[in-house]
């Protein structure tokens, strides 16, 4: 049996400080720049998204909530394994949500869509899109584009020729917290609708300088005549990229901003080549401000939402159910499928139906206590030793697969069957009839099945769970 997209749930932890080691393994090496990879941010904004994570072999894999329900966030450098998302999706469905992945670049969110097809949207979110800068370009701050960020520096030093730069600690927090509240106060009137987040930023810093040194953050400040009138700080996001989590300013001193974005950038370790400076939340003044500075990537940000079903186990009163499907599948006659429904020896109990957010019924397997010489009679007379060894072991069958068309190329065949796989230790094998013209024959070849026999109507095959029905195989 394929261990890989189990159906055992993840395995989600909260984020804390003591999770740096593990996340960051991963997190600093997979090339993705967005500033909600970064592990401080992760720590600080924690409490705010009820922010948990796993490891999942070479990703992190980040849950949290938003717009009242959960979100998912992939963190690893080879793309999004089709297997994890599968896994995602069955988290999503036990919570009878919708599987909703963000932080998406565009590329990502095309390949995620396209595994699957109809039931996928994809959201475009310009406002949540982070702007990428060079340092050298922050720094030098030449050239005609950056003209008036260069005279609004210098203009500063010839105002406040005696600045002091100061690398920033928690011994300077106070002064931090002190400048914060300043900017919100002045800015409050101008993004009533802001307010919120201004007050979780406030938290956010606090816990920033709270775990400082296990988030490995950096920051800086300039102080005039003993005064901060400006900070910033944040950590890396990647290896060679940093991200600037906070800056603020006193907005009444002239050339505050910019003269802490250049010297701040100045004053950071060699190794970082791109600065992260976050998205502008869709307010006007803070787009037209990073705008002005002339990013070198505006890093896209999509948001993939997946419609899942929830499994649930068949009870007897599924059987007109399971009559109506079957009859629409293969196009028989009804009263044909009412008798097999009646006399197959259906075991409910090991069936499972696919129900999805409309509460619509978009799959359906059900399975089934009878024998190979029930399907046909035939391999009693070309195959008695088959048919023998196989009647000496205990099976259970697959009487009929069937998946809604929306849902066709989704995980959920996959996981139906999953789902019954912790129930299956009391058996030796699977038995799984194919009609030739069905195109499930791959599927059931991937989950190991092998063919033990087939007639003018169908390919039967097994799918050992013992060593006695290996044996029947080999």
């Amino acid at each position: 049996m394929p261990n890989r997209c189990n159906t055992e749930p993840l395995d989600f932890r909260p984020i804390t400080p003591e999770a740096k080691k593990s996340i960051q393994a991963i997190s600093l090496k997979a090339g993705l720049r967005n500033c909600n990879c970064t592990f401080a941010n992760l720590v600080a904004w924690q409490p705010v998204f009820d922010s948990h994570y796993c490891i999942v072999e070479d990703a992190v894999v980040l849950r949290y909530h938003i717009w009242s329900t959960s979100a998912y966030m992939i963190i690893s450098a080879d793309g999004i394994p089709g297997w994890l998302t599968d896994k995602l999706f069955l988290d999503a469905a036990r919570c009878g949500e919708s599987l909703t992945i963000t932080a998406l670049e565009d590329d990502r969110a095309s390949a995620l869509a396209a595994r699957y097809g109809a039931t996928a949207t994809v959201e475009s979110m310009r406002n949540s899109c982070d702007y990428i800068y060079l340092r050298e370009e922050l720094e030098a701050l030449a050239g005609k584009n950056l003209k008036a960020k260069r005279n609004h520096c210098n203009r500063f030093i010839a105002e406040h020729p005696d600045f002091e730069y100061r690398e920033l600690s928690p011994a300077l927090s106070d002064e931090c917290m002190a400048l914060a509240q300043l900017w919100h106060d002045e800015s409050e009137h101008e993004n009533p609708e802001y307010g919120d987040t201004m007050s979780e930023e406030m938290n956010v810093l606090r816990r920033f300088f709270a775990h400082w040194d296990e988030l490995g953050m950096i920051g800086g400040s300039i102080f005039v005549e003993g005064r901060m009138v400006a900070f910033t700080l944040g950590a890396a996001v990647t290896d060679d990229t940093f991200d600037v989590c906070i800056e603020k300013a006193d907005r009444f001193v002239n050339g505050a901003f910019s003269i802490i974005n250049q010297q701040f950038v100045k004053h950071l370790p060699p190794q970082f080549v791109y600065i992260n400076r976050e998205e502008d939340m869709g307010l006007a003044g803070l787009r037209k401000a990073k705008l002005s500075y002339h990013p070198h990537q505006l890093l896209s940000y999509n948001i993939v939402s997946i419609r899942t079903a929830r499994l649930e186990r068949c009870t007897e009163s599924d059987s007109g159910l399971t009559v109506d499907w079957i009859t629409r599948q293969y196009n028989f006659d009804r009263k044909e499928v009412m008798a097999w429904v009646e006399n197959l020896h259906f075991n409910w109990m090991m069936s499972v139906k696919a129900v999805d957010m409309d509460g619509q019924v978009v799959g359906l397997l059900n399975m089934s206590d009878y024998r190979i010489e029930e399907e046909t009679e035939q391999v009693l007379k070309d195959k008695p030793a088959l048919a023998e060894a196989m009647g000496r072991l205990k099976s259970i069958a697959v009487f009929s697969f069937i998946v809604a068309d929306s849902f066709r190329h989704t995980p959920l065949n996959h996981l139906m069957f999953s789902d019954l796989e912790p129930d299956l230790g009391g058996y030796d094998f699977v038995f799984v009839p194919v009609m030739h013209h069905l195109k499930t024959h791959r599927y059931w070849q991937r989950r190991g099945a092998r063919e033990v026999y087939r007639d003018t109507q169908s390919v039967y095959y097994i799918i050992p769970l013992s060593p006695a029905a290996e044996a029947i195989v080999d």
